[in-house]
């Protein structure tokens, strides 16, 4: 469905700009753009419905960030990667809300580093991960493994500043776990994991 009207969409502004050979290009750009729109307001509206608003804006927010930086794996198919975002989101909200009763503040600083470290090291070995749709130079993975330094760093003290002044909240637990689903995400790993997912998903539509 979302296929159908993102290529509609890009032939009619095709038409209009003389650009008849680039359909298959804007077509793909207007369904990414459509998909991620969709998938915003459905996890948010799950989000609200069961009162995980915040945790989920700050999950959202910090593993798109991330995500935009040192990339990660990618599934196949629309209704694929919308189901296991609805899953691993609304797993860390409903999770946000329960362990910021159970922790204490000297040991989710201890999370908190061993998260900065954990994520330090992972963009060291495998960011930007392989998921950009065209080729990049040494020199541009270069830059983008800096600016994932960087990023990473800048969350923490942001994170650290939260917690110093406002304690343990639902919504930097959030922010945390998000970070962590997406670093594990560019793990070699989480690639195989997902592509074992994808063929066994594969193999019983067909049967």
């Amino acid at each position: 469905m979302i296929t159908h009207i993102s290529h509609r969409i890009a032939v009619l502004l095709c038409h209009l700009s003389d650009r008849n050979q680039e359909v298959e290009y804007v077509r793909y750009g207007i369904e990414i753009m459509l998909g991620s729109f969709l998938k915003f307001v459905a996890l948010l509206g799950l989000a609200y419905s069961f009162g995980f608003f915040q945790p989920m804006v700050w999950a959202i927010a910090t593993f798109v960030i991330f995500r935009s930086i040192t990339g990660g794996h990618h599934y196949s198919t629309y209704s694929r990667c919308l189901f296991a975002g609805v899953v691993i989101f609304l797993t860390i909200s409903y999770l946000s809300t329960k362990l910021v009763n159970i922790f204490t503040g000297e040991f989710y600083l201890w999370i908190l580093s061993f998260s900065i470290v954990y994520g330090i090291i992972l963009a060291y070995f495998y960011a930007p991960s392989n998921h950009f749709y065209k080729k990049i130079s040494v020199k541009q993975q270069n830059t983008l493994r800096k600016l994932s330094f960087f990023a990473i760093f800048f969350w923490g003290m942001v994170m650290y500043y939260f917690f110093a002044n406002y304690g343990i909240q639902e919504w930097i637990l959030a922010s945390n776990l998000g970070f962590i689903a997406q670093l594990s995400s560019i793990h070699p790993l989480t690639y195989k994991m997902v592509d074992h997912i994808e063929k066994r998903l594969t193999r019983g539509t067909m049967t």
